[in-house]
This record gives structure tokens, sequence and C-alpha cells, in this order.
């Protein structure tokens, strides 16, 4: 069912969410809880034949080695959140299922509010944003700003996070800070195709003067999330979700209206 645009969203949403502290805190509590569930289902969704099932089938559609290690393990993180959903919080099995819950709708799932209200909602909320929540906006933030670094050793052993699935290897030909770039050009380009460019600067402007002043560095990423949000309607639902990524956990994309 999904294609190549709709799995690098995936890759490149996986790759993101190693740089958020929230993620990781998820993640922890569902590898302490894949201990004690049933180990054969555990074992079909990280070594057996289904994985290889899973990559062929992303292997038909995404070229790129490193892309295609973290669409698969995007998926099996998926798979075993569903495996203990009953033992998750609802908020919780969101940000698991974060990378394919637009895409691929999941349970509980509801459409997003009109553009009006959505941006409307965004803007009104921005100021709330302090703390932790802040702090981890800039952190994706700045990863999407970026080129990406030569990779870290990944983590081993009993105590690494989910660590019956192997981490991918760097994504040296998945740069998400290239598509987050191309994203945003495409959509000042379809604000200057369908003739709302000043309505578009005016939502840009209005987000970043309700953004947090205060030194992090989110005030022109607010702009940008706000203008996809505008924009929503004319462009890939997978480019609008990059360009709102750094928010995304703080103020959920569907949660907005």
């Amino acid at each position: 069912m999904l294609g190549p645009v709709q799995w690098e969203w995936i890759a490149t949403a996986r790759l993101i969410s190693r740089q958020r502290p929230s993620s990781t805190a998820v993640e922890a509590v569902l590898d302490g809880l894949l201990s004690s569930a049933d180990q054969a289902m555990v074992n079909a969704f990280t070594t057996g034949f289904r994985v290889v099932q899973a990559q062929a089938a992303i292997g038909k559609v995404v070229a790129d080695a490193a892309a295609a290690a973290a669409a698969l393990e995007s998926a099996q993180v998926v798979a075993l959140g569903i495996l203990v959903r009953e033992q998750l919080d609802a908020a919780q099995f969101e940000t698991l299922y974060r990378p394919f819950a637009t895409v691929l709708p999941g349970p509980g799932y509801r459409p997003a509010a009109p553009i009006d209200q959505q941006v409307a909602a965004f803007v009104s909320r921005l100021p709330s944003l302090t703390g932790e929540p802040e702090a981890e906006v800039a952190v994706v933030a700045k990863a999407l700003s970026e080129r990406p670094k030569p990779p870290a050793a990944a983590a081993t052993g009993p105590g690494a996070p989910l660590s019956a699935i192997g981490a991918p290897p760097s994504a040296t030909g998945l740069d998400p800070a290239a598509l987050y770039s191309a994203a945003w050009k495409e959509a000042i380009a379809a604000a200057n195709q369908v003739a709302r460019t000043q309505s578009f600067r005016a939502v840009q402007e209005s987000a970043e003067q309700s953004a947090p002043h205060d030194g992090l560095g989110i005030v022109g990423f607010a702009g940008v999330a706000a203008g996809a949000l505008f924009m929503r309607d004319v462009l890939p639902i997978e480019k609008v979700l990059l360009l709102y990524e750094p928010f995304a956990a703080a103020l959920p994309y569907e949660s907005l209206g």
C-alpha cells in the first residue's frame, strides 16, 4: 500500500525520533513490557519470517539501504507496540505509532480539523511551550537544519533500548535536513502557484510572533510549521508532517483544533 514517498517519511520520522528524549522514554517502557510478552510473537517481529517479508516489501520501493533499514525498524517498533498496546496508555501508543499515523491511520485516528482551525490552534498553543517540551522542539529543529554527522556506535547489550531490534546503519543516503529544506521550497512554490503568498507569509509571521523568543531558536521553525499547515491541501501530507515535525511531540498534529 505504501510507496517510496511514504516510506521515506516513515524512515525520516524514525531517525528524528532518536533526537527526542520523550520518544526514548516511551521506547524504554515498551522494552520493559516486551520482556513479559509472548516471546514467539516478539521474535516474529524482530528476527522471523515476517521481518524478511517486510524487508522485501520495503526494498522494492526504497533503494537507499539506510532509509530501508530505518523504515523497517520503524515498522518493527510499531508492530511491537501493537503487541503490548493494552499495557500502554494512549499517549505512549500514539508516540510509537506517529510515523504511520496519517499515512496509514491506526486505532483511534481522527481526521485533522479544518485548515484555518488547525493553524489557529497551533498559533494559540505556541506560547505554552516551555521547559523540556520546548527544549525538545529545539533539538529536533536543529537536527532538521544541519547535515547529518558520522554516526556514534549503536548501543548494544541488555540495557540497550529495544535491544531485539538492530539499529539501522547511518543515514548516509537519507538526509532529513535536505528533505526538510526541499519540502519548504515546495511549500513556498505552491503558495506562489495558487496565489496565496501574502496569506502564507501572514500565517508564518503570526506563528513566529507567538513562538517563545527565549534563545532556543524555534521561532523560524514555528513559521515553517504554520506555513505547512496552511498549505496542507496542496502539499503531499508527508511533506506537511515533515515540516511540522519539530512540534509533533509537544503539539501533536492531529490534536490541533
